[in-house]
């Protein structure tokens, strides 16, 4: 991890040093990870071949691709931007379809435009195959740079994020090995909710690959919340 980032949304995930610092939703969960970035900044084609890689893990040489090996869910702490080369909105979507029908969640980061309606535009939070997470506040309240729906930049009018989760002054893990509580964003948001559905797979194991049912369950579940800006 050469950003930070990454490290701290695995900690929000699956963090637990055994000394008290138990900052992961899921700490007993076992996890796999592809470096899709470079200093913060990938390419739908680096996107995609991590996703690929996901749907059927292989050894670092790349051989033996193993299916039996596959995540429940993935993590998207990302957006991909057009200056990364996503100027069709739909330049991933084919990618996050092949990941669902492979029975993974697709835990997507809502982005940090907010707070104007309509603000999430970025693959792959916009699409209806994935999970879009929007962020909190510690008053459970959305936070201000949290993006909102609807999903315009397609055409689609399609109503976002799926849900929120704490997303503001989150504590969990550091690249210099210890912890930080100021890390704000919906990408914070987002590995609350990749830990949550590893909650549920280890409670009700034949959920595995039910992407659906998964989904359901945690939108119908969600205490409702709206907000006051007309989105």
């Amino acid at each position: 991890d050469d950003h930070g980032h990454g490290t701290h949304t695995m900690g929000t995930m699956v963090g637990d040093d055994g000394l008290g610092n138990q900052v992961g939703m899921a700490p007993g969960a076992k996890w796999i990870g592809c470096r899709n970035m470079d200093q913060g900044v990938g390419t739908p084609a680096t996107y995609a071949e991590c996703d690929q890689w996901f749907i059927a893990p292989t050894t670092v040489a790349g051989a033996n691709p193993d299916p039996s090996m596959a995540p429940d869910v993935i993590n998207n702490s990302w957006g991909c931007s057009p200056s990364e080369g996503c100027t069709d909105p739909n330049v991933l979507l084919a990618v996050v379809r092949a990941v669902r029908a492979a029975g993974i969640v697709t835990v997507q980061s809502a982005g940090n435009d907010g707070a104007g309606c309509s603000s999430i535009s970025t693959p792959a939070a916009i699409y209806e195959e994935s999970l879009s997470v929007g962020a909190t506040d510690s008053a459970d309240d959305i936070a201000w740079f949290s993006s909102r729906g609807p999903v315009t930049v397609d055409g689609s009018d399609r109503m976002k994020p799926n849900v929120s989760a704490p997303g503001e002054s989150i504590r969990s893990s550091t690249l210099d090995g210890w912890y930080d509580g100021g890390f704000s964003g919906t990408s914070m948001a987002g590995p609350h909710v990749a830990g949550l559905v590893a909650l549920l797979g280890s409670h009700t194991p034949n959920l595995a690959g039910e992407v659906d049912l998964i989904e359901d369950i945690i939108e119908q579940t969600a205490v409702p919340l709206t907000t006051t800006d007309g989105c």
